[in-house]
């Protein structure tokens, strides 16, 4: 059962050193798509608790890496944003839009003052959000003697109106300690007007003059009206962090008891006590039902009282779900596909490195295959979790979800729980053989050296179950994803990687729908090259089913196959004759051969047009032949068999 993995994984990583990176509420200071780090301020913490504003400096890069900060909640819903305890993460961010204003939102973990909102509940700033939940761990500390989240949140609460000075003019903030203005800092965060021009020049040397020339600022700064400088201070954009540092170099995260006090109110938001344990009251893990007003009750006899049967924690499990869940949610998208594998390694002994490693290194495979210098031919994004360089991961648990959004998990489909590493190797190396032997083959077919893409497992069910759109400008054939290419994904996948796939009847039919598609709306002079493409995903596919009648010789050696085969290689002869014969014959194969006797009706119509153009002399035997084939046909007919011969003979050079 995966959940039982995720337990041991959340286990391992509670325990390693740098634990607190992997807790599902805490973030780390976040660096941008280029590396780049928002503004870093350290505010030093003295021992009376009282802040140390002439120490105040740019955090060292040095230091970067420890910094973290809560993202508290009471619930994955809770969309307040409220400011309890610890570092301080914000970002401003705003965006010219068509029609020239500006739309401004805030991000990150702190929200300033909003009067104008038109919900109460988000006017005020987060500290003042939080200021219930706070006073909820207070109640819960029944000694005497402060603690340090008390202290410091007097501290903040002391400072409100400057920390929120820092947030909203970060960028005027951070010029002033970098040019050495400390002592000037107090008297200059008590006057907001100053602040306010350092600001609007930050924001007019750091837009683009494309930008300005938008919202109509003139050239010069000088130059600008107040509701110009006004439109100016909207465009700013900025991501700041906060470090308080306390005595003796130590991080908000660096007292155990104040921590504890944190972590049992969070946890009391989530979970109930039973005499049979700790059960959800919340929705927390995808697979795990709470009971809720949002959540099925699917407990036994659908009773509240049974919770526990589905799932009943010790204060030790539910942490680790806790350090587990945002690992064990990492997963990657399926080509051109709303379904996401999440793949958790089992093993042995295995160390919070070991899952780190593995993230990592299924990331690089990725990132090689997107990088055009590179032989993307090695990459398989089914089997791209797979490396034989780790010997203590043996097995995995593999998930494959319904991806979901901000607002909702994913939703687990499927789940395939130990499957050995050494049987995935082998079903791995199995399908990478046969994808080679098919390039090779189709190389062949089109005389060429050069590297064609190796068949990849995804994009072969794609081209044959996809929706296929052809494109004016590019005049080519793309194929897009669709609910039958989905649903057969989620079919066949836990069979391949279970070696159970063995036949797949949908396969064919798909085939020669797309094949018909392509002939009715592609060059003339391109359909040759796109069905020799989609016929070798065809039959790759065919080949890496796991049994030992080759499906493909089957196909083609059937009765079917072979009178289509002949009656293709008849009617390929108009061609060059009937313009519109491949659109309206070819095109539309399937509807006109249903039955035997339909197959017949249109023989006898392809060859009076043959005599009408006096092309009989190089179908005579061929007829004849075919005439004989129908009159000792024995077997079952297949429509989609006949129409795939047709089609071989029929474009084959």
């Amino acid at each position: 059962m995966s959940l039982d993995t995720v337990l041991q994984i959340g286990k391992i990583l509670r325990s390693s050193e740098d634990s607190l990176k992997y807790f599902k509420y805490v973030e780390p200071c976040p660096k941008d798509k280029d590396g780049n780090w928002p503004i870093c301020i350290t505010i030093p913490v003295k021992e009376d608790f009282s802040f140390d504003w002439e120490g105040l400096e740019i955090t060292p890069e040095k230091d970067r890496e420890k910094l973290y900060y809560l993202k508290y909640k009471t619930s994955d819903a809770d969309r307040l944003v409220k400011y309890i305890f610890g570092d301080i993460y914000y970002e401003r961010k705003a965006k010219i839009k068509n029609d020239n204003s500006i739309d401004i939102e805030e991000g990150g973990c702190y929200r300033l003052e909003n009067s104008l909102h038109s919900n109460p509940a988000y006017r005020r700033s987060s500290f003042f959000r939080g200021m219930n939940d706070y006073n909820d761990i207070l109640k819960s500390y029944k000694e005497n003697s402060p603690r340090v989240i008390q202290q410091f949140h007097e501290l903040i609460k002391k400072n409100i109106q400057y920390i929120e000075q820092i947030l909203k003019y970060a960028p005027a903030i951070s010029e002033l300690i970098e040019n050495k203005k400390n002592n000037d800092l107090i008297q200059l965060l008590e006057n907001e007007k100053e602040l306010y021009t350092y600001a609007i020049r930050y924001a007019f040397l750091n837009t683009t003059k494309n930008n300005l020339r938008k919202i109509g600022i003139p050239d010069k700064l000088a130059e600008c009206s107040e509701t110009q400088k006004r439109t100016l201070f909207d465009c700013l954009n900025f991501k700041i962090f906060i470090h308080f540092k306390f005595p003796g170099n130590l991080h908000w995260y660096n007292f155990p008891e104040d921590m504890n006090l944190l972590n049992s109110k969070l946890f009391s938001e989530f979970v109930e006590e039973t005499p049979n344990g700790l059960v959800l009251k919340k929705t927390l893990y995808k697979t795990l039902c709470s009971g809720d007003k949002k959540n099925d009750i699917q407990f036994p006899l659908f009773a509240e009282k049974n919770k526990y049967k589905a799932k009943g924690f010790t204060i030790d499990t539910l942490q680790d779900l806790f350090y587990a869940i945002d690992y064990t949610n990492k997963g990657k998208l399926i080509n051109g596909t709303n379904i996401k594998l999440i793949v958790l390694p089992r093993g042995i002994n295995l160390s919070a490195r070991d899952y780190e490693n593995f993230l990592e290194k299924r990331n690089e495979s990725q990132l090689l295959a997107k990088n055009q210098e590179k032989n993307n031919n090695s990459y398989d994004p089914i089997f791209d979790f797979l490396s034989d360089d780790k010997k203590n991961i043996t097995s995995f648990d593999l998930i494959l979800c319904n991806k979901g959004s901000q607002f909702s998990p994913d939703r687990d489909l499927v789940e395939l729980s130990g499957i050995e590493k050494s049987k995935l190797l082998l079903i791995k190396e199995r399908i990478s053989k046969i994808a080679g032997e098919i390039e090779l083959e189709r190389k062949d077919i089109i005389k060429t050296d050069k590297d064609l893409f190796i068949p990849k497992i995804d994009y072969s069910f794609r081209s044959i179950l996809g929706n296929p759109q052809y494109d004016e400008k590019s005049k080519n054939v793309s194929y897009k994803d669709s609910p039958k290419y989905q649903s057969h994904l989620l079919k066949v996948l836990p069979l391949i990687y279970t070696a159970n796939y063995y036949t797949d009847d949908s396969l064919l039919p798909s085939f020669i729908q797309v094949l018909e598609y392509i002939v009715r709306n592609i060059e003339k002079n391109k359909i040759w090259y796109n069905y020799i493409d989609l016929k070798f995903h065809f039959k790759f596919l065919l080949k890496i089913q796991n049994n030992k009648i080759d499906k493909f010789m089957e196909i083609t050696s059937s009765e079917s196959y072979q009178i289509g085969f002949m009656l293709g290689s008849m009617a390929k002869n108009l061609s060059k004759e009937i313009n519109s014969f491949e659109k309206n014959y070819v095109g539309n194969l399937n509807r006109r051969i249903a039955t035997l006797s339909d197959f017949i009706k249109l023989k006898n119509e392809i060859e009076q047009k043959l005599i009408m153009h006096n092309k009989t002399k190089y179908t005579i035997q061929t007829s004849y032949d075919l005439a004989q084939k129908i009159k000792d046909f024995k077997s079952r007919y297949d429509k989609e068999e006949c129409a795939f011969g047709f089609m071989e003979s029929y474009f084959k050079p």
